[in-house]
């Protein structure tokens, strides 16, 4: 298990690691989609997946925890569409093992043609990470940072050494 320990390491997950994008739904996600209409899909979090599904199309892989603190203007969308749902549990500010080769796996079946939802238990944030390290090279991951910023990277090598170094800074910690 890899915990985030350090306070600057912490303090980097709360910066766009990405293209920060200021406008709210739907107009976030028609920018984004008018870029990258046919790339690979991933979406973390519950707005942003939930916003992905209503303005655009189903994330060929996407991560939620369905405990979202922002309700608002949802519209009753829901996480449908999905042909196969995964649940993990990842405890907060961590990665294990296990949820690596879950998340390796959801990204092998979602490139193999389905699409994948993991239902996260616990932090669901942190994901972002090896789903950035493990997506084919022009594929899209988007998440949601708090201040209401949707977070776009397109996967280049220079945004996977991006999250290897985040990655690197998280210490091994017991179970």
């Amino acid at each position: 298990m890899y915990v985030l320990t350090s306070k600057w390491a912490r303090s980097m997950m709360a910066w766009p690691l990405g293209i920060a994008i200021s406008r709210e739904a739907p107009d976030s996600i028609i920018r984004v989609r008018s870029e990258y209409e046919k790339s690979f899909l991933i979406t973390v979090g519950d707005v942003v997946t939930l916003n992905t599904i209503k303005y655009w199309r189903v994330p060929n892989l996407a991560f939620m925890d369905l405990k979202t603190r922002r309700t608002i203007g949802m519209g009753g969308a829901e996480a449908t569409g999905f042909d196969e749902v995964i649940s993990i549990v990842n405890r907060p500010a961590t990665l294990s093992i296990e949820v690596i080769n879950a998340v390796r796996r959801a990204m092998a079946m979602a490139m193999g043609g389905s699409r994948v939802l993991i239902q996260v238990d616990g932090e669901e944030d942190l994901l972002a990470i090896p789903a950035v390290l493990l997506a084919p090279r022009g594929s899209l991951v988007l998440y949601g940072l708090y201040t209401g910023y949707l977070i776009a990277i397109p996967i280049t090598d220079e945004y996977k050494l991006a999250m290897l170094k985040l990655f690197s800074m998280m210490r091994p910690g017991n179970a």
